[in-house]
């Protein structure tokens, strides 16, 4: 075979080979790009359900704030501090009991400064893409002392086991002073008066922006989930009433009569 026959099939594979090498890249290229978009779809579709839940979750928050739902979250868990309505509440409930508070003082405890994501993303995604760190209530202490006869004082630990907000009763005690002198030394009559502290943690959920807020697991449905809601509901009204002392021994513990 002559050196021009051969040179035809050999121009022919040269240019399959170079041919090859040089598509494959742009194949390559195509497919990637292909995936990329597929990828890019699907996000868009998932964002775009979201927006729908966003929608009908603002429609029905108007309503939901006026129910009785909605106003135990906002009692329960309010968006500030709300101190001064605490120490109004507490104050009412001493005065109605005929006790006194002393003296209220407040320790804010600092929010923890992160935690871990509580859902993960499917699909590969970068550390940009990761779901907002859910919110975390901050919290504050309240110490408190008071005085009063031991039927006032057990009727206000009575009116503060339904503060209508979230708390964590964390100490409480009671004591009898010693026996009073007048001014010449003598032992004045038993006033039947009892000094008191307790210490309560009180939570509260601020406001904040999340530039990513729309992948937090909330907003995967177009409804809220009031199950939990309705549960703290059903276990405040459940808090048990104290029991009345039996006529068998001393109605009044610190009572030596």
């Amino acid at each position: 075979m002559s050196l021009k026959k051969l040179s035809f099939p050999i121009f022919v594979i040269v240019i399959v080979f170079i041919g090859a090498f040089s598509v494959k890249p742009t194949v390559d290229s195509v497919l990637e790009n292909r995936k990329n978009l597929k990828a890019r779809a699907d996000e868009l579709a998932a964002v775009e359900a979201t927006r729908r839940n966003l929608d009908m979750l603002s429609a029905s928050r108007d309503s939901l704030l006026t129910s009785d739902e909605g106003t135990t979250v906002y009692g329960y868990l309010p968006v500030s501090f709300d101190q001064e309505r605490i120490v109004d509440v507490f104050n009412f409930y001493a005065m109605q009991s005929g006790a006194v508070i002393n003296d209220i003082a407040f320790m804010h405890k600092a929010t923890p400064a992160s935690v871990s994501p509580a859902v993960s993303v499917d699909g590969n995604v970068d550390d940009a893409a990761l779901p907002p760190v859910p919110p975390v209530p901050g919290s504050f202490t309240m110490h408190a002392s008071i005085q009063g006869s031991y039927e006032s004082l057990r009727s206000f630990f009575k009116s503060v086991s339904h503060p209508g907000r979230s708390y964590a009763l964390t100490s409480f005690s009671i004591e009898k002073k010693g026996v009073a002198t007048d001014a010449n030394g003598q032992a004045v009559a038993d006033t039947g008066m009892l000094s008191g502290t307790f210490s309560a943690d009180f939570f509260y959920l601020p406001e904040k922006s999340y530039p990513r807020g729309y992948l937090l697991p909330v907003f995967g449905t177009g409804a809220f989930d009031l199950a939990s809601v309705r549960e703290l509901i059903a276990e405040e009204k459940a808090v048990p009433e104290l029991p009345v002392p039996g006529d068998a021994g001393r109605g009044n513990p610190f009572s030596f009569q």
